[in-house]
């Protein structure tokens, strides 16, 4: 009995030096980069609707029946709730190259402090269509949306070096 004891206070203390990163890093959905292309209008009827791609290369779609959970206003949506969307996505449209994710993913990562340009009101009623990323934050469980370029009523861009290249890379793939 002692001996099961001690096995059991022992466990539950090396049990205690995992990291959370180290488990969520073997997740489905432990991706340090997760591209979005998302189109968004609520004039005329709703729509809803995009692409999400993560480091499988595969381009999941989107439409406006599906249950979805937006980044809140700072931009972050949890990793549970980027598991729902990934869910809710209801077909693969294309396939990128484990190379060419790999390459746009570091370029990505180049224009997450880039500063946003000043929004302009472009059009009406045009919605808003956004290319976007999301990185992981380990340390909070949660994903940070990254907006590359906006376009629609209104319109913004991230300034960064990288963005331009990203989005053009982005808009290639249907």
């Amino acid at each position: 009995m002692k001996n099961l004891i001690l096995a059991f206070v022992l466990l539950t203390s090396l049990s205690g030096c995992l990291l959370h990163d180290d488990i969520w890093a073997d997740g489905p959905y432990a991706d340090p980069v997760i591209f979005q292309s998302e189109y968004t209008n609520y004039a005329w009827g709703y729509n809803h609707s995009g692409w999400l791609l993560d480091n499988s290369g595969q381009v999941k779609r989107f439409q406006k029946s599906a249950k979805w959970v937006f980044a809140d206003t700072l931009g972050y949506v949890s990793a549970s709730d980027m598991q729902k969307n990934m869910a809710a996505c209801d077909s693969v449209m294309a396939k990128v190259s484990a190379s060419d994710f790999t390459a746009y993913s570091g370029k990505a990562l180049n224009c997450v402090n880039g500063t946003m340009s000043k929004p302009q009101n472009t059009m009406a009623d045009a919605g808003e269509h956004i290319y976007a990323f999301y990185i992981y934050d380990p340390g909070h469980n949660r994903y940070k949306r990254i907006i590359l370029n906006m376009t629609g009523d209104w319109s913004q861009e991230n300034l960064a070096t990288d963005s331009k290249a990203v989005v053009e890379w982005m808009k290639t793939i249907k």
